[in-house]
């Protein structure tokens, strides 16, 4: 339980300091205190065009195998 809460607390500073590093985060000392300012961050889908892979039918003349039974005329005999 102890290393969750370690792991929790060392995971939340990482964080910080990679938002603070890209700039995300901004901390400014003013007079007292400290001040944050953040930017505005979007979150969305936008249309592209993209190649993906497709899979698609289509019809083709292929070798495939077959099982045949011959009728024997004799055999319908009696």
């Amino acid at each position: 339980m102890l290393r969750t809460l370690l792991l929790l607390i060392a995971l939340l500073i990482v964080i910080g300091i990679a938002l603070v590093a890209f700039g995300v985060v901004n901390l400014n000392r003013e007079g007292g205190g400290v001040s944050i300012e953040t930017k505005d961050v979007e979150v969305g889908t936008t249309t592209k065009n993209v190649q993906v892979p497709v899979v698609k039918m289509e019809t083709r003349q292929v070798e495939v195998p077959s099982v045949g039974v011959e009728q024997n005329a004799q055999a319908n005999v009696q």
